[in-house]
């Protein structure tokens, strides 16, 4: 998925996952895109998107662990400490398990080519990268489908505050089955069997910023 899978994922503005996630769309919600919006109303203000570079995206409840302190050194607990102090609502296991929602969100919504729901998700430059790749799916008439099984973990693995603005990178294990079709219906990528996925999505804020929302900005495969 490190190629292109939504073809990028950056620009994070942060989006409060309830007001993101939680409002109707003004069309029904296919079951497991409504589930994960009920998943997501769960950690409403803990959550937003905003601008990077590797600005790829990676497909693909469930979670078996939800890791919210894997410091892996003294940068990433004083980064996280600083956020902290700058913004006094932050708690990490709150925020990773916000995260954790958009995760899948994000990835029922592309499948499912919800151009509403990644709309209200993704920054403006993610949201473009987003929709040209589900318009060139539908222009083949092609059709995706993608089921995440479980969420074997997810852990926050960086973090840096440069002024008042913040990111945060979280760590993404997990199992789904996802695979495109042509018009006959034929699968011409991606496979019926369940596979394993690692990947890290970086979410930013402004600390300064009313808006208590955490953007996705960029995504990519762990290595």
């Amino acid at each position: 998925m490190d190629i292109i899978l939504l073809a990028a994922v950056a620009g994070f503005i942060f989006l409060r996952l309830r007001s993101v996630l939680g409002r109707r769309m003004g069309h029904e919600q296919s079951p497991p895109e409504e589930k994960a919006r009920r998943r997501v109303e769960g950690h409403k203000g803990d959550f937003d998107e905003g601008p990077k570079e590797d600005n790829v995206v990676l497909l693909g409840d469930k979670s078996k662990k939800v890791e919210s302190s894997p410091f892996a050194g003294a940068p990433l607990m004083r980064a996280l400490n600083q956020i902290r102090q700058k913004d006094k609502t932050f708690d990490q296991a709150t925020f990773v398990q916000g995260a954790q929602s958009a995760y899948e969100a994000i990835v029922v919504a592309f499948a499912k080519g919800d151009r509403e729901t990644l709309k209200m998700l993704l920054s403006e430059t993610v949201y473009e990268n987003f929709e040209a790749s589900i318009q060139e799916r539908e222009d083949r008439n092609e059709e995706m489908s993608t089921d995440i099984l479980s969420i074997d973990s997810a852990e926050i693995t960086e973090a840096t505050i440069e002024g008042s603005d913040a990111e945060i990178t979280v760590s993404f294990e997990a199992e789904m089955i996802s695979m495109t079709k042509d018009e006959d219906g034929v699968v011409i990528a991606g496979d019926p069997q369940p596979h394993k996925v690692h990947e890290l999505w970086t979410f930013a804020r402004n600390l300064r910023s009313r808006n208590p929302n955490w953007l996705l900005i960029t995504t990519r495969r762990a290595h």
